[in-house]
């Protein structure tokens, strides 16, 4: 009997066994309450990578946020000529934080640099910021340090300035006393321009325009394409006229004829016998020029803007050389016009009429156009063609009537552009002309 009881617990210690052996494997096999485990590891991962996004998320607008208030700032304090009060700039930065709730971060002494120098001014400004995460902190990162800076200078002494001031002196220029307003507005403007200007950094280049604009003396002979008149008589036929409206560029070979600038092939009377007079940089003498001008005759705002627009075209160096070799150019304009691309550069043509275009003769010298509208369309493409080369066009209509008004508008290179003015109004209009000009050199650095 013994054996048989050997034998039951032989069995039964295998069949234990055998039970533990299939139990290890079905709980290794068993996938029960696996995907749970899974998913908990998952869904705290989802929540690290999404909280990260919106801590980063939430960074980023707040770093927008301060960077715009440092440019906003920065930009308003660097203005030397906005605002006649004159603030301290260092004051005008913080404000701009104050009014963001942002002032702690300037709070530093050196987080807000001045720099003044000649006639020019730096503004540099380096907030301490930082933003404290929400997500982030579970990986222990507590904040997230801000890197903002932002600079700002402005200054004559940097920028080189090139005007052209084509200014509309027709017979009705004598009424209502409209020279007198536009000499008195003129001689504002090269005051504000020209004073303290040092080696030629500012010009003003003057095209007077009535029926006919003149070029300056001793010049034609420079331009290689140049047709003389019908009539054949050269007495008088230093004024000009052209065949493309639609390119500024290569001046000194572009198609142009000449005009008897007589009134009619008859007579000896001149329409105008006010030249251009290029590159000035003297206030004086850009007075005296002013005092000289007087009304006579019609108007061709499609010749005044065209020819003004030569004086902005590197071709011309020769005409310059030219008048500097006779004493009519200062020196320091030496290789001007400036290459249309030149660095630290500006460009402004102020474009004036108190009419519209006007006036044409058939059958003698003065006859040069068929229509109003063609020299609407002619005096467009110029304007078109020199915004084109970034150059700057404000447009003065003044006490003009709706043509002329219209045309202003159109040339003007934007609605701010623009001035429709009356009266001694036109003084206002030119100081803001002078203004904004003179702040073309305000820029952010940073």
């Amino acid at each position: 009997m013994k054996w048989l009881f050997r034998m039951l617990a032989g069995f039964e210690q295998k069949y234990r066994h055998t039970c533990r052996v299939q139990a290890s494997r079905s709980f290794f096999r068993n996938e029960e309450g696996g995907i749970i485990v899974l998913s908990l590891f998952l869904f705290i991962a989802m929540i690290l990578i999404g909280g990260i996004a919106v801590d980063m998320m939430r960074y980023e607008a707040e770093r927008v946020r301060v960077q715009g208030t440092a440019d906003r700032a920065v930009l308003a304090a660097a203005m030397m000529r906005e605002n006649p009060a004159n603030p301290d700039p260092e004051d005008v930065v913080r404000s701009y934080f104050k009014a963001e709730g942002l002032e702690h971060i300037v709070a530093d002494s050196e987080s807000i640099k001045i720099t003044n120098f000649g006639g020019s001014r730096e503004v540099l400004v380096s907030p301490k910021a930082s933003m404290s995460t929400l997500f982030m902190r579970m990986s222990s990162v507590d904040s997230l340090p801000m890197s903002v800076v932002a600079g700002a200078a402005e200054g004559l002494a940097e920028v080189r300035i090139e005007i052209v001031m084509v200014l509309d002196v027709s017979g009705s220029m004598m009424d209502f006393e409209r020279i007198e307003n536009l000499r008195a507005a003129a001689d504002d403007f090269v005051e504000e321009m020209l004073a303290n200007n040092e080696n030629g950094r500012v010009s003003i280049t003057f095209v007077p325009y009535s029926t006919e604009v003149i070029m300056p003396p001793g010049t034609l002979t420079y331009f290689t394409n140049l047709d003389d008149p019908s009539s054949g008589d050269l007495t008088n036929a230093f004024c000009i006229d052209f065949h493309n409206w639609d390119s500024v560029t290569d001046s000194l070979n572009t198609h142009m004829f000449r005009r008897n600038c007589d009134l009619r092939s008859n007579t000896s009377y001149l329409i105008t016998d006010m030249p251009i007079r290029p590159y000035m940089d003297d206030v004086q003498q850009a007075k005296n020029y002013i005092a000289s001008l007087g009304p006579n005759w019609g108007t061709s705002i499609d010749l005044g803007v065209r020819a003004g627009a030569m004086f902005f075209d590197p071709t011309l160096r020769p005409v310059i050389q030219h008048l500097i070799d006779a004493g009519t150019v200062s020196p320091a304009f030496q290789g001007r016009p400036l290459e249309w691309n030149a660095p630290a550069s500006y460009r402004a043509l102020i474009l004036m009429t108190d009419g519209e275009n006007c006036c044409f003769w058939d059958g003698d010298a003065a006859t040069r156009k068929p229509s109003v509208e063609v020299q609407d369309a002619d005096t467009v493409s110029v304007c078109n063609a020199l915004k084109q080369q970034s150059v700057a066009i404000y447009g003065v209509a003044f006490e003009a009537p709706p043509g002329g008004v219209a045309l202003m508008e159109n040339c003007a290179s934007s609605d701010g552009h623009f001035f429709n003015s009356s009266g001694d109004k036109l003084i206002a209009a030119f100081q803001s002309i002078a203004t904004h000009i003179q702040t073309q050199s305000l820029r952010l650095t940073k």
